[in-house]
């Protein structure tokens, strides 16, 4: 099995022990850090938007820089 279909199962199992206005506090919890995710998805993209025309740096170069 996945880890990450172990980790949904086990937090289930813990959201489904909660009484219902806990389980209401983490719905609405949850859909504020989605919402979070998805504005910072958004302002990222907009980033790379703003950069696409600037010159990208070989690979090779920033692995010489940082020592990588």
């Amino acid at each position: 099995m996945r880890t990450e279909t172990k980790e949904r199962k086990t937090l289930y199992n813990l959201v489904r022990q909660l009484p219902q206005e806990d389980v209401e506090k983490v719905t609405s919890y949850a859909a504020f850090l989605w919402s979070l995710q998805e504005k910072e998805d958004m302002e990222d993209l907009r980033a790379i938007r703003e950069r696409n025309d600037e010159p990208a740096i070989p690979w090779e170069t920033l692995k010489k820089e940082h020592e990588l």
